[in-house]
């Protein structure tokens, strides 16, 4: 960043982050009373940080940064090679037409290689500690012998669909190995806007492929998907849920076995699943989008939809033919494999043990109608709320009480699920209490709307979504019409 970028942010963040303090300090802030200072200061330095709009690329690039490996942390970087065989697309495609409504549009994605990092916890070195210089193989040969446990977790990070990257979540990934005593996969699957949905997807059944019947030359042995929680955060939390939804599906629909690197694999459903902050609403329809903006750095959209702040065109962005979304075409904004807050009881039916985790944040309602919903077909769901915190919190502030659940409840799912009960109560964590002090709220109305409630919102978005681009879609194909003339 350059010096006169740097100190441009903080000449305009500075009043910010100052008044917010004062009026915290005086107790006389709107946040006050669920926030402490510096959780308050820095929300509001975040808020006014992501309302200044900025390039696509730009935003993409800032989020790709790798700041290095060092530490207490072992890392093993690893590619999975594509497969010759189409069959995990093709039964994608069929999930896709079998769970939609017909309607849906979309953009077919390629099978493509996929990186990867393994991660496990390093001990006895310093946080400043260089990563040994090593091939590959032998950093995580040195990553299993200090992580051992059964549990492996498959995690996928957030930043919408459109940024960041395992480097960006080291520390998480590498806090959860360390809590757990097993390994992480974190997985740099394709974003949008250049690949759009459902190439994420295609990434991360691979992904779990991969774990599951290891190609040759791979560095690990096969994972029993009894040994294995999807985790993710933020967009990453949408996509191990929509991962999820679509092994579901296949299992119903007699789908069990697919083809892949010479080998027929079955398609076993996993230990459980630990979502934290997860999207789960891609139409931003639901009403925690208003009723909790106070506590949340997230930009809200406008009325009709549109973002607040529209990024400047750049090469990347808007795409052509234009959407009216970045993830994926505005038909798909319901699909439950896209929002899966959407999804209807019958699709959840058979869903093994689920850890949720949010703020009183803007996506709090798409998390607690999917627990609800969850929990009204029987499954299992430990779902914790913390009072006034913004999303993504425990990534932000390293909240110990956050970490400690949620990397319990992985070793616990993949080790002897027996112990995680099946309990009728989520956990509301008071604000501003330490320790952390909680109260029940039973999951059968955690959240106030019905199923068909929310559709019905999330439909009424899609709706005006298709509109726009209906727009959009006429206004570029007069304007190519134009330049062949």
């Amino acid at each position: 960043m350059a010096i006169t970028t740097t100190l441009r942010l903080i000449w305009q963040l500075t009043p910010v982050a100052v008044r917010t303090a004062v009026l915290n300090l005086l107790r006389l802030s709107q946040n006050a009373k669920k926030q402490d200072l510096k959780t308050e200061v820095i929300v509001a330095v975040l808020k006014k940080l992501t309302s200044v709009p900025q390039p696509i690329g730009s935003v993409q690039k800032w989020g790709l940064r790798d700041p290095g490996i060092k530490g207490p942390i072992w890392i093993s970087t690893v590619t999975m090679p594509a497969p010759a065989e189409s069959d995990t697309l093709d039964v994608l495609l069929r999930a896709i037409e079998a769970m939609g409504d017909g309607t849906e549009q979309f953009t077919k994605p390629t099978v493509a290689s996929i990186e990867a990092e393994w991660t496990g916890a390093r001990h006895g070195v310093g946080k400043n500690e260089p990563r040994p210089d090593l091939p590959e193989a032998e950093q995580y040969n040195k990553l299993l012998n200090e992580s051992p446990g059964k549990t492996t977790i498959l995690y996928f990070h957030g930043g919408a669909y459109l940024m960041m990257d395992p480097a960006t979540h080291r520390v998480t990934t590498g806090k959860l190995s360390k809590r757990t005593g097993g390994r992480v996969l974190s997985v740099r699957y394709r974003l949008a806007p250049q690949f759009p949905f459902p190439a994420a997807l295609l990434d991360a059944f691979l992904a779990y492929l991969y774990l599951i019947s290891p190609p040759p030359g791979s560095f690990h042995d096969p994972v029993k998907p009894s040994h294995i929680v999807f985790a993710g955060d933020s967009a990453g939390g949408g996509l191990s849920t929509a991962l999820l939804l679509l092994l579901l599906h296949l299992r119903r629909s007699g789908v069990t076995h697919v083809q892949i690197h010479g080998k027929s694999v079955e398609l076993g459903i996993p230990a459980g699943i630990a979502t934290n902050s997860p999207w789960l609403d891609v139409t931003h329809a639901l009403p925690s989008m208003q009723r909790n903006k106070q506590y949340d750095y997230l930009q809200l959209p406008n009325p009709d939809g549109t973002p607040t702040t529209e990024p400047p065109r750049d090469d990347i962005w808007p795409a052509s033919p234009p959407r009216a979304e970045i993830y994926c075409n505005a038909s798909m904004l319901t699909h439950p494999l896209v929002s899966p807050a959407a999804a209807s009881a019958e699709l959840w039916k058979g869903t093994p043990p689920v850890f949720m985790v949010c703020g009183e944040e803007l996506l709090t309602d798409g998390a607690t109608a999917a627990a609800r919903q969850i929990h009204g077909v029987g499954g299992v769901v430990h779902f914790v709320g913390y009072e006034g915190m913004p999303h993504c919190f425990s990534m932000i502030f390293q909240t110990e009480d956050c970490f400690s659940r949620w990397a319990q409840f992985c070793m616990d799912a993949a080790t002897d699920p027996k112990l995680l009960g099946r309990p009728n109560t989520g956990t509301w964590v008071r604000a501003l209490t330490n320790p952390p002090e909680g109260y029940e709220s039973e999951l059968a109305s955690i959240n106030a709307l019905s199923g068909e409630e929310v559709r019905r919102l999330m439909t009424v978005a899609k709706a005006k979504a298709v509109i726009r681009e209906e727009e959009l879609v006429k206004k570029w194909e007069q304007k190519e019409t134009r330049a062949k003339l």
